[in-house]
């Protein structure tokens, strides 16, 4: 992995930590868990069905557009 996959991960992990505590604070994390769980599940099937789809939609498009363009790139080589 480069240096610059390494910066991404940690520019990730450190972001991903500053919303955690902004959001929850510096709570117990156990309840805090169980929080976000009881949110997850309440949520209606529409929501998990617009987000499957959209998903869906990210996913197609990379394998008919980014992924040929990437085997072209290998040939030619």
């Amino acid at each position: 992995m480069d240096s610059r996959g390494l910066f991404d991960i940690a520019l990730v992990v450190v972001a991903g930590l500053l919303a955690y505590t902004e959001t929850f604070g510096f709570a117990n994390p156990r309840t805090t868990l169980q929080e976000i769980i009881a949110a997850i599940a309440g949520l209606d099937i529409r929501v998990f069905l617009v987000l499957g789809g959209i998903f869906g939609i990210c996913f197609v498009a990379y394998l008919t557009m980014y992924l040929p363009q990437k085997d072209a790139r290998t040939i030619q080589r």
